[in-house]
């Protein structure tokens, strides 16, 4: 009973196992059916070259890819796999099978839609090929490719009627009404190629015939040849698909050909006696080159040269031909040394002319060294010629002359009148006449025309000097003759003076003078003539010597932190020194004692840079553990005016913060303190003069009050001794020292005398250590004396006297 049972169970599970199994053979063949019914698309690919299977990866509704298997023909088993199960796109298993693709083959999924790439593609390549992509949970998708693999035919061979082959790339040489007969055989492809002949490009023969084999054959007859023909190319041609360009041969055709015409190229040419020339003579149509021989009358020449170009022979004769070769007969005689007694000439009568020859000469009656504005002056133009010129044309400095008021050119007689001449008259002169033969131009007459010189500038020269300087002017003029003597004048709002001749130097056409800027009254505007033998100058040139010295110092000067790698310094322009400044801000070294770099802005005094990437990036090595210093300035031709501290930068270990910039030192130093003591003392001594006298120093005291500062430091207050100081011997000028004196210093005023030049205080003496830190108190100067009333007037007297020692100026700042 227990035995039944068992067999019951096992057949019973017999059947459902055969239920499952049929099943999924049901279901493989539905899906296998259905993939056989998917589109075919035809693809074709070259033996030995590369082909791409497309097969888009498009997921429907977001779905992701699992794989991608290839199939060939109807085997069930995958030939290429690209595995994506649980990776990205990125990071595939792909697996090809070696006995098909190997590593030819390539799934590319970078480009839309993606494609299989095989590489050296072979003739067992050939096949029906199926692209399945499986997705997570959408239905499977696939594509049939059907790759046809084209085998290329092998290279043309062209065989002559006789059979044998042709390894030229020309046939012949043949003459004309001869047939060419060829042969084209072509062996291999798949499919069988079509062989045509082509004559110069066009189809001519298409009949070819299958031989034993793989062996296809085309025979051309093309029956009497022409001249036409030619370099004519025949061309075999063998075509099994349109995917490369056709395999090719080709020939081309070479001929023996008689001369057809002979020509001397330049028998137009009117010839010169006793200039070389080259004459061609052409003869085209000979195949192989024509021999030409060159005949004057009866005698041959020599000299000769050949070259031939596109079927064309060129011979040169080198001639030069003489009065007596006028009339004679020149001929080329060219001939085909290949065809017997054929043979072409052409002659050339000559005529033999010359061009114009004309010379240049001045007016009789004229002296070429005697010459002067206002004179009248005339050439002639001799000219001889066959044949007769045809137009006479003048030249001044090799250009045309043209004719206007002061210039009348009479064409009779060949001369030419030039009335009432000037300097720019002056210059070389020829004349050019031209006949049918050509154009000639005479010898060149170099015409100088003397005048009074005239300044080589018509501007104003304005150059600046500081006090105590030496200028030298040089007075530039054009002249012709040279001078013989040079004029200066010194004028000012005071006084017109002739200066002595010793003071300047003469060489040519430029006089020096130098000249010391000792006081006010050596500046003002400066006249310098010349004379010649023909005149003296009506125009001086001018000059005008203004005060110049370096720049002041700058003020109003502030530093902001813009951001945390940008720095902002903007400060207020001073007095420029009378000419043009630039302004310049610079990091300084206290380590090094240098200067690391420097911005220079020609506008205004404002700067804007990245210290931070300047000083560490640029200088990172060199200025380790050091302290940079930032330092403005004006700067023009004299030099550089006092600078200004704005900030510092402390480098390697040490760092600080923004608020913790090191200032100025408060104390004076040593060189201050010396100097206030020594005004003190002298202060001391003539305040008892200031006294008896102070109601007479308060109606004299100079105002300067547009060049007043805005600082603590007021210069000459209204007890003011400047006076005195000035009457004193130590500050008057010394006499002898100038070109001009004057007898009294008179206080500077512009509304009582605009054409005084005024006097701009400056300051020249500020060193690197000595520079004004912008948020110091200026007051520190005098932070140790009293306070008491008496000890403010000597501190005014002090200031005062200060400024009497600057050049009896006032200094711009308190430094």
């Amino acid at each position: 009973m227990i035995l039944k049972i068992y067999d019951i169970v096992e057949l019973t599970a017999f059947m459902l196992l055969k239920l499952v199994l049929f099943l999924c053979l049901a279901q493989g063949y539905t899906k296998s059916e259905k993939e056989k019914l998917a589109p075919i698309t035809s693809v074709e690919a070259i033996e030995g070259q590369q082909t791409h299977l497309y097969c888009p990866m498009a997921t429907p509704n977001g779905d992701k890819i699992n794989m991608v298997l290839w199939f060939k023909d109807d085997v069930g088993v995958p030939i290429y796999r690209f595995d994506v199960r649980g990776k990205s796109m990125s990071d595939p298993t792909e697996w090809s099978d070696a006995t098909v693709f190997g590593t030819r083959a390539k799934f590319i999924t970078q480009s839309e839609p993606a494609y299989l790439e095989i590489d050296d593609i072979k003739r067992h390549d050939q096949g029906i090929y199926r692209c399945r992509v499986d997705f997570q949970t959408s239905q499977t998708i696939s594509l049939r490719f059907n790759l046809t693999v084209i085998i290329l035919p092998e290279n043309p061979i062209i065989l002559d009627r006789w059979g044998r082959s042709i390894n030229r790339t020309t046939i012949g040489p043949m003459e004309e009404g001869d047939d060419v007969i060829l042969s084209c055989r072509v062996v291999g492809g798949r499919p069988l190629p079509d062989v045509s002949w082509f004559l110069n490009g066009e189809l001519i023969d298409d009949e070819f015939e299958h031989n034993s084999g793989n062996i296809i054959e085309n025979r051309l007859l093309w029956p009497s040849i022409k001249r036409d023909d030619l370099y004519s190319v025949f061309t075999c041609r063998a075509v099994n698909t349109k995917a490369v360009a056709p395999r090719e041969k080709r020939l081309v055709l070479d001929m023996y050909l008689k001369p057809i015409y002979v020509n001397i190229v330049n028998s137009s040419l009117t010839l010169v006696a006793d200039r070389k020339y080259e004459i061609h003579c052409i003869t085209s149509g000979s195949r192989p080159d024509a021999i030409i021989t060159w005949y004057k009358g009866k005698k041959a020449l020599k000299r000769i040269r050949d070259y031939t170009k596109n079927n064309e022979t060129t011979s040169i004769l080198n001639f030069v031909p003489s009065i007596e070769d006028n009339g004679k007969m020149l001929t080329c005689h060219a001939e085909n040394p290949n065809v017997a007694g054929m043979f072409v000439e052409d002659s050339w009568n000559m005529s033999v002319f010359y061009p114009p020859v004309i010379s240049l000469e001045l007016g009789s009656k004229l002296q070429p060294g005697d010459i002067k504005e206002g004179d009248d002056v005339y050439f002639e133009c001799k000219i001889e010629s066959n044949p007769k010129f045809r137009k006479l044309t003048w030249l001044h400095n090799g250009r045309p002359l043209k004719t206007n008021s002061s210039t009348k050119i009479v064409k009779s007689n060949q001369s030419l009148v030039l009335q009432k001449v000037t300097r720019f008259s002056a210059g070389k002169y020829s004349c050019s006449a031209l006949n049918s033969e050509g154009e000639t131009v005479s010898n060149e007459f170099s015409l100088k025309v003397k005048f009074v010189p005239i300044c080589a500038t018509d501007k104003m020269m304005i150059v600046g000097a500081t006090k105590g300087e030496n200028v030298q002017l040089s007075c530039d003029v054009k002249s012709y003759p040279i001078p013989k003597r040079f004029y200066w004048k010194f004028e000012n709002s005071e006084e017109s003076v002739e200066i002595e001749s010793k003071k300047f130097t003469n060489n040519g056409t430029r006089s020096l003078l130098s000249i010391s800027t000792a006081t006010d009254h050596d500046y003002g505007s400066l006249s310098c003539w010349a004379k010649n033998e023909i005149g003296i100058q009506t125009q001086p040139c001018i000059f005008q010597l203004i005060l110049a010295g370096p720049p002041s110092v700058l003020t109003n000067c502030s530093w902001t932190n813009e951001s945390d790698s940008s720095l902002s310094v903007n400060c207020s322009p001073n007095y420029d020194g009378g000419l043009p400044q630039i302004f310049i801000l610079e990091v300084y070294s206290l380590k090094h004692k240098i200067q690391l770099f420097n911005i220079t802005n020609a506008v205004e005094p404002t700067f804007k840079f990245d210290p931070n990437r300047r000083i560490f990036n640029r200088y990172k090595n060199s200025t380790e553990n050091d302290i940079l210093r930032v330092n403005v300035f004006a700067k023009n031709q004299k030099g550089r005016g006092a600078g200004v501290f704005i900030t510092e930068f402390h480098l390697g270990n040490y760092k600080r913060n923004q608020s913790d910039l090191i200032k100025e030192s408060s104390s004076p130093s040593p060189i201050i303190l010396g100097l206030f003591l020594t005004l003190f003392i002298i202060g001391t001594t003539i305040i008892l003069r200031l006294y008896w006298k102070s109601r007479k120093i308060k109606k004299e005291i100079v105002k300067e009050d547009k060049y007043t500062m805005e600082s603590r430091c007021s210069l000459l207050k209204q007890d003011n001794f400047a006076s005195d100081a000035f009457s004193s011997p130590k500050f008057q000028k010394p006499t002898g020292t100038s070109i001009k004196t004057r007898g009294k210093i008179e206080t500077i005023d512009d509304e009582q005398d605009p054409d005084l030049i005024p006097h701009y205080p400056r300051l020249t003496s500020i060193h690197q250590e000595e520079l004004i830190p912008m948020n110091s108190d200026p007051s520190f100067l005098n932070r140790d004396r009293h306070k008491n009333s008496t000890n403010d007037f000597l501190h005014d007297v002090e200031i005062n006297f200060n400024g009497l020692l600057m050049n009896g100026k006032v200094p711009e700042s308190c430094v």
